[in-house]
This record gives structure tokens, sequence and C-alpha cells, in this order.
């Protein structure tokens, strides 16, 4: 299993690299990259009609395209043909680390092949933030472009290779999992209803299966293909959510919400906590 670094830019940029003959022939080419934190984001207007747009937001924001508008939350992915000028719009009230997002815009002879292999209406692509998508836009940003420009893009070309094989893998998934029968979708529903109920609780893998009257290994494969991630991570995730709203909103001490929340002990609890939002229970209770 590949584990997420996430090492997140010292500082905000936006580059426009050189190109040459040689590197608009690749199958990929980065023609614009940035880390920002712009209130308003938009691009589109200037680009060729065969340009393509990729940004990993990591807050809540709005996108808009052809006066539709559409909602994007942290870690979701939206990958745009540059047709017409795209908006992205962030709340006022969002300091400045609370409103940053990365993006690429792309070039190449197999971009526009390839984005029609994935394209979806709304654009969006919805990632788990343990999924290591991160690592990869991360990768475009850390390319030097300028000391050896045509190795530089061929790396990124490399890496937004890797970017539209994991983006053809979830719309796969989706499409499988709306093929499912009605008594499968309901099951999810039903285990998803449990785990909600139950959470608070010293929660198994095997009671959850249980409550839907399906074998262990079957209802796992099946979970995971309609929701996205396992049922111990998605336990595990909203138990950490459940917990968040306690940080924020409490005066409880952090024992007592990992216990609230059905964390065995305090150390736990930290240590799902940290992976998911990469910062401590007390820091989060400090920024919110």
């Amino acid at each position: 299993m590949r584990l997420p670094k996430h090492l997140m830019p010292t500082d905000y940029f936006s580059v426009i690299p050189k190109t040459d003959v040689q590197i608009t022939a690749l199958p990929f080419y980065i023609r614009e990259v940035g880390y920002c934190n712009d209130r308003k984001f938009i691009r589109g207007a200037c680009n060729n009609y065969s340009d393509y747009l990729f940004v990993y937001s990591l807050c809540t924001m709005k996108f808009k395209k052809n006066d539709e508008k559409h909602p994007v939350h942290s870690h979701d992915i939206i990958v745009s043909a540059c047709n017409t000028p795209l908006t992205f719009s962030l709340p006022i009230s969002y300091g400045k680390t609370q409103r940053e997002y990365l993006y690429f815009i792309i070039g190449g002879s197999h971009a526009q092949q390839f984005y029609n292999y994935i394209r979806r209406h709304d654009c969006t692509f919805h990632f788990n933030k343990l999924h290591h998508m991160l690592d990869l836009f991360l990768e475009i940003l850390e390319i030097d472009y300028k000391s050896d420009p045509l190795s530089a893009q061929m790396h990124a070309s490399s890496v937004v290779h890797q970017i539209y094989l994991e983006l053809y893998i979830l719309s796969q998934n989706i499409l499988n999992a709306k093929k499912q029968t009605p008594v499968q979708d309901s099951a999810v529903n039903t285990a998803l209803k449990y785990i909600q109920t139950h959470y608070q609780s010293d929660l198994s893998i095997d009671a959850v299966c249980n409550s839907v009257s399906f074998s262990k290994y079957y209802f796992c494969k099946l979970f995971k293909e309609h929701i996205g991630i396992s049922i111990h991570q998605y336990v595990t995730e909203f138990r950490i959510n459940k917990s968040k709203e306690l940080l924020s909103y409490s005066k409880l001490s952090i024992s007592a919400i990992a216990t609230s929340v059905g964390f065995k002990n305090a150390l736990t609890y930290t240590r799902n906590f940290e992976k998911l939002e990469h910062m401590t229970p007390s820091e989060y209770r400090e920024l919110y």
C-alpha cells in the first residue's frame, strides 16, 4: 500500500514553464502550475480549447462553468477542458490557510483523448484524504521546470498519466456501483445507518456485516466498491468527524471525547486523528 506524504509547499506560487516543439509533442506537458489561496481563481479565458485544467481543493469552494455552479469539497479534484472560463470562488470568511488549492493546466498529444476517458458533467471527482492522489499533484508542483525543461516535462507527463489512471479507475468504480442490484444498494445503506447508530460502541466489522446478513468477505468487498473505502476506514473517519464537533463546541477532555466517539483510548484516537487531519486533536481545537 502506498502511504501518502502530503508535504505541502512553504509558499504560494504560480509558474508557466517554457515550452518548445519537443515538449509540445509529448503525450502531456505542463502549461501552468501553482499552489494558491486566492479567494477567486479564474482560468480558461486565455487558454487553448485543447488545454485541460486540474484542481485539487484543500477547502470548500464553488466551481462555475457555463453558468452552472457545482459545490467543491476538501480533497475533491476538478478536471475540465479550458473551452470556457472556469471560475472558483471561496467564502470571504476563510483565512489564508483555509482556502488552499493546487492546480495545473496541461496540453499534449494525448490530453484530449485521456480527458474523454474520464470526463464528467460536473467535472468533480471525490477522493479520500488518505489517498495518494494529493502526492501526485504535489509531485507535479515540485518538479524543476527551468534547469532541464524537456526532462522535467517528461517527468510531469509520467505523473499526469498516473493521475489520469487513478481518475479512470475511480470512474469505473462509480459505474460498477451504479450497476449494483437494489438489494445490494439497500444493504450498504442499512450498514451505513447501523454504523451511524452504533459508532459509540465497540463496533466490529463482523457486527456491521451481521447487521445486513451478508458474509464478511462478500460484504466488505461490496461496501468498498460502493463507498470507495473499507468499512474500518469509514468507521474511523465517521468517529473522527463526530469528535471534531465535540472539539469545537464542548469542553470535554481529549480522553473523554475519544471514549464518547468509540475509540478505546486517547492514544488510539490521537493517532487516527493525526493520520486524517495532519494535526493533533488539541491543535484542531485551538484552530476551530
